[in-house]
């Protein structure tokens, strides 16, 4: 009986090293966000000069900016491609069905770095400038096939027999999408535009090919600050961008609530 007493005690405790493991450098992060001295592994006092700092660098304000634009948008773009790829592939028949899904799905598999060299010799093949263009279909090219498994996963659970029964009551192939399909896909779509956005805001190696003068996103900034000494000034920006992720939680969250409540 004692063996099994300890096994019951093993996924607990597994969980709780496991949540510990996750987050405890992010505790150490926002900790020393704090910190007076410039090190990051030293306490010496409480402050708030960093973020103040953080949030006067010219450098980090550039690349936050930049790193908004280009999700905000390949998001978007991503999103539309993956919902209209994954539709297609759920409601409608064509030769070579699965070949075009594992296509869609391709980037998942393939090393990321190859695809940021392969998108840097076709920009540079083409003459196409570097920039926000570059950055923005380089970011399409990996987000799309999250958005795609996302949608597809939700239009495969779809009864389709609403369609026809919109149908029968006379809506267009238009109207059908827009009143029946989009409504029920709706949830679906807006996590994928929500994951394709952190991707994309998070995202380093294409980056790091793709990105041009005057379009460094935040994430090669930070490695760019790295190479001169790490301060407490990154610590203070995680800090922000960490508090801003569980903010936009909460509000999804009291948005749920209020829901559920109004539903009862």
């Amino acid at each position: 009986m004692r063996p099994i007493r300890i096994l019951s005690y093993y996924v607990p405790v597994m969980t709780v090293v496991g949540y510990v493991f996750l987050f405890a450098p992010l505790v150490v992060l926002v900790l020393y966000a704090f910190n007076a001295g410039r090190s990051t592994v030293i306490w010496e006092g409480f402050s708030l000069d960093w973020f103040a700092q953080a949030l006067n660098d010219r450098g980090l304000k550039a690349g936050l900016r930049v790193s908004a634009i280009v999700a905000v948008l390949s998001a978007l773009i991503a999103t539309a491609i993956g919902t209209s790829a994954a539709l297609a592939v759920v409601k409608r028949s064509f030769p070579g069905k699965n070949l075009f899904s594992t296509l869609v799905t391709a980037p998942l598999v393939l090393p990321e770095i190859v695809l940021a060299v392969g998108l840097l010799v076709a920009t540079v093949w083409t003459g196409v400038p570097l920039g926000y263009g570059t950055l923005i279909a380089g970011h399409v090219l990996v987000s799309v096939p999250f958005s795609f498994l996302i949608v597809r996963a939700a239009a495969a659970g779809l009864d389709p027999r609403l369609d026809e029964a919109a149908a029968d009551l006379g809506a267009n192939g238009g109207q059908v999408f827009m009143r029946v399909t989009l409504p029920l896909l709706l949830p679906a779509i807006l996590s994928a535009l929500l994951l394709c956005a952190v991707i994309s805001f998070d995202n380093f190696v294409i980056s790091t090919f793709v990105s041009g003068v005057g379009t460094t996103p935040l994430p090669i900034q930070i490695y760019a600050m790295l190479k001169t000494g790490l301060t407490p000034k990154i610590n203070a920006l995680g800090t922000m961008l960490i508090a801003v992720n569980i903010l936009a939680i909460l509000l999804v969250l009291s948005r749920y609530i209020k829901t559920v409540r109004t539903s009862r």
